[in-house]
């Protein structure tokens, strides 16, 4: 409390303890008698604001604190008779430096006995608003020096930046470029493209999935052909908003035909040069992500010397001879571009190695042959290298690259040949798995492709079935049915786990229905990505699958790794909390594996933990591994936790997992296999009261 003159403003009842009051403000303040307008209380956190001394503050005229000339122009106001207050920004000179404040001046009872005055600093929210000026700033140059049209949105849909090269590519109307309306601008990218409900469609699947990469082909009305790239854009580990950029890739050869004079096409040979050619490739590659079909680029080198060796006119002679072998030997659908004097890029689709390699032969076979006189006797070599799409690259530039270098090594052998790039094995097989399932997610998530198979789970106490775990199979077309290792990182880097995890939630909801139809009553239990608990909507969707089922809440379980968790914590937390709040139980899953998991047991409120099967693998015979699992298991009871185990595969893991450490609930090869629903059935059936649980995995 600072002290004051005794009685000064002892007026009855409004101002009495006045100056307990005002010490109790956070932030500066003090007191004016109206009866003389002078400062007549101060508290502690304005002598420490302003850098003065009581007694040089006791006493002042009304405006001496704060000089400015509204300040002054207000308190003359009042002498005068003209009451009022006065709330505005000003500059004030401290000691540090000049100031950002806003100041209140109120009166305080009627008629006014005193005016409070408080002051709010605000330098640093200024500093920090003149920071982000100076940052958008920047951000706008940047986004005006760069080529690609570029458009940023917030998480709700609203633009937050956009270049003129965006405006540009999408001939947005001038007026457009000084004062954005969201709903307009975007309502006229939908309106200028060739195809506008798929196009508002795929805008809405990308935003339905917030954390979501991807490119893909625009066509618009004004004959451009964008590929269009998108990806989240973060803040503090959050994201915040998306990024979308737009390059474009051809013009619509129904709208803007070439001609052999057009930019981008070789003079003498009247085929792309290489910018166009690249172009060309790219949008065949977006094409190819579309329709799942490979494609192969082939790279053509002839032995320049030996064909230019001659004078001027043989030289032009052998480079028409050259050109008319090659659209002799390289036939439509197939496009032919020239990168150098000698140098020739082929672009086959569909086509996969063994078409890239019949070609190869037939033009390193083209010196030989019959037919033109100086290609057959200049001693002409002819090299090829060549990429297959998806296995040596998943963009035009790196499978143009990956063709370039495969020609290296067929020169480096010294004699006319080809090359194919082959990656390794394993990166050829992963590159094909991957085109085949993105194909089957594009083509719909149907029985044929996908499905559910079930492993028991059992009570320790009764022995009786407590639990179904489903596991997700992929029926691959040429490898047969894939277990999720095989298939589910490929299907992370895709980005489709949202739409395999949704699938496999709808139709373990839909088989536990089907069951409760039969007598038995299932509990769910669905295992989720890091990818889709990541979603602000995850909770939402689960919510309305739910309720379209009608299938309550407290009996679906979710089983969540931490990995998951780590993905996005926060979204992950959010999600997490929602369900729980709508009766979901939560399990942590692969209980064991990571140091850090006792924190997610503190912060997400499980239900119940599974010890991971790699952990049972060595016990009971190994002590040290079985002292671990005892060590889990106590800290889980400590924290009020059930506790589960999976893969038990022998009798002395049995009566570890359920004697030992006393296991609510155990499963494994010992128990049962993965089955088919109606194998299930026949399991089910044999048991007086079944529970079934699913879990993704």
């Amino acid at each position: 409390m600072i002290p004051h003159e005794p009685g000064l403003l002892a007026a009855p009842g409004l101002l009495l303890g006045a100056d307990q009051w005002l010490e109790g403000l956070e932030g500066p303040a003090w007191l004016v008698d109206a009866s003389d307008w002078t400062v007549r209380l101060v508290n502690r956190p304005a002598l420490a604001w302003l850098g003065l001394g009581l007694a040089q503050c006791l006493g002042q005229p009304a405006e001496a604190l704060l000089p400015g000339l509204e300040d002054q122009v207000f308190w003359s106001e009042l002498r005068a008779g003209h009451p009022g207050q006065l709330a505005s920004d000003t500059e004030v000179l401290r000691p540090q430096g000049l100031a950002q404040v806003h100041r209140r001046i109120v009166p305080l009872g009627v008629p006014a006995r005193a005016y409070l005055v408080t002051v709010q600093d605000r330098s640093q929210e200024a500093r920090a608003a003149s920071e982000r000026e100076t940052l958008l700033a920047e951000l706008r140059a940047t986004l005006e020096s760069t080529a690609d049209g570029i458009l940023v949105l917030d998480t709700a849909g609203r633009i937050r930046a956009f270049n003129r090269r965006f405006a540009q590519l999408w001939d947005l109307p001038e007026e457009a470029l000084a004062e954005p309306a969201d709903a307009a601008v975007l309502d006229w990218m939908r309106r200028s493209v060739l195809q506008p409900e798929a196009y508002q469609q795929r805008v809405d699947e990308i935003n339905a999935q917030l954390l979501v990469s991807g490119t893909d082909a625009v066509a618009l009305l004004n004959g451009r052909l964008l590929e269009r790239y998108t990806q989240p854009q973060w803040s503090q580990g959050r994201p915040i908003g998306r990024v979308y950029s737009f390059r474009e890739l051809a013009r619509s050869r129904a709208t803007a035909p070439v001609s052999a004079g057009a930019s981008g096409l070789d003079g003498s040979t009247g085929w792309p040069n290489r910018h166009r050619f690249l172009e060309e490739l790219d949008e065949a590659v977006l094409q190819a992500r579309d329709d799942g079909q490979p494609l192969a680029v082939l790279v053509v080198e002839f032995d320049r010397h030996a064909l230019f060796a001659a004078d001027g006119s043989a030289r032009a002679r052998g480079m028409d001879e050259l050109v008319e072998a090659l659209r002799a030997t390289v036939r439509e659908p197939a496009q032919v571009g020239r990168l150098g004097a000698a140098r020739f890029a082929v672009l086959l689709r569909p086509a996969g190695e063994s078409a890239a390699e019949a070609l190869a032969r037939r033009l390193v076979q083209l010196a030989t042959r019959p037919g033109p006189a100086l290609l057959a006797t200049a001693g002409l070599k002819v090299h090829v290298g060549g990429a297959v799409y998806p296995q040596a690259g998943w963009c035009g530039e790196e499978l143009l690259q990956h063709a370039e270098k495969a020609l290296q090594r067929a020169r480096g052998a010294g004699v006319a040949g080809w090359e194919l790039h082959r990656g390794s094995t394993e990166q050829v097989h992963e590159g094909r798995r991957q085109q085949r399932l993105e194909q089957a997610v594009r083509e719909g998530l149907s029985s044929t492709a996908f499905r559910l198979q079930f492993q028991a789970r059992f009570a320790s106490a009764s022995g009786e079935i407590q639990a179904m775990e489903a596991l997700l199979r992929w029926q691959d077309p040429q490898e047969g049915l894939m277990l999720p290792p095989r298939f589910m990182p490929l299907a992370e880097r895709a980005g489709l786990m949202r739409a395999l995890d949704d699938w496999a939630l709808e139709q373990a909801v839909q088989q536990a229905v089907a069951w409760a139809h039969k007598g038995w009553h299932q509990a769910l239990t669905v295992n989720v990505s890091g990818e889709t608990l990541a979603e602000p909507a995850y909770a939402r969707r689960v919510a309305a699958v739910l309720a379209h089922a009608g299938w309550p809440a407290r009996q679906l379980e979710l089983d969540v790794t931490e990995t998951a968790l780590r993905r996005d914590p926060e979204a992950a937390l959010s999600n997490l909390d929602a369900l729980h709040r709508l009766g979901v139980r939560l399990v942590l899953d692969d209980w064991g594996l990571d140091d850090c998991a006792l924190n997610w047991l503190r912060r997400v409120p499980f239900t119940a933990v599974k010890i991971d099967r790699r952990l049972l693998r060595a016990v009971p015979d190994h002590g040290a591994e079985a002292d671990l699992v005892r060590g889990l298991t106590q800290v889980a009871r400590a924290m009020g936790l059930q506790v589960l185990a999976e893969g038990v595969e022998h009798e002395a893991q049995r009566a570890f997992v359920t004697d030992t450490l006393g296991c609510q609930g155990w499963q494994g090869l010992l128990g049962s296999a993965a089955l088919d629903p109606r194998a299930c059935e026949r399991v089910l059936a044999r048991q007086v009261r079944p529970t079934v649980a699913l879990a993704l995995r």
